[in-house]
């Protein structure tokens, strides 16, 4: 089975409203709104009570997109600090991509700006952690980092300067 057919599965399994529409021209995995969706579900499911603000997300978002960032983010939590390393980029799409995990259910937005996974982000997330074939590097890098990202230790790592 595809990523993608995994991805759809995974979807209809929860009451979500995500449809996915082949198109002929390919589109690069990190734009493609499966893989945003899932990813974000992913990033909150590790961050403390599955919760983040927006932060967090924008900072394990950019880590997620490519082998650079993984390696950038796996060496701070590691106290592998290098200050030219940290080039972090918010991305204007992945306030997009919570905006629609909010609108399709996966997600909601809490009164002090925080994002938290609802149930079906949950079982979404429970999904793809099953699935060993579905955004295995992503999972592998998240697997690796601390237990529960905390909102401090995202807020020290953009404020530091040596």
């Amino acid at each position: 089975m595809t990523g993608t057919a995994v991805l759809e599965r995974a979807f209809s399994e929860i009451s979500s409203s995500v449809v996915f529409t082949r198109r002929p021209d390919p589109i690069p995995g990190d734009l493609r709104t499966g893989w945003r969706l899932a990813s974000t579900v992913l990033i909150l499911r590790r961050c403390r009570a599955n919760t983040a603000n927006l932060e967090q997300i924008h900072v394990l978002a950019w880590a997620l997109r490519s082998a650079q960032g993984r390696k950038v983010i796996k060496e701070w939590f590691s106290e592998h600090r290098k200050p030219n390393d940290l080039i972090i980029r918010h991305d204007p799409s992945t306030t997009r991509t919570i905006n629609l995990a909010v609108a399709t259910r996966l997600a909601k937005r809490n009164e002090n700006s925080t994002v938290s996974l609802t149930e079906n982000g949950e079982r979404l997330a429970t999904l793809l952690w099953a699935n060993k074939e579905v955004l295995a590097p992503e999972k592998e890098f998240l697997a690796i980092l601390p237990a529960r990202i905390t909102q401090k230790s995202v807020s020290d790592l953009l404020e530091w300067r040596s």
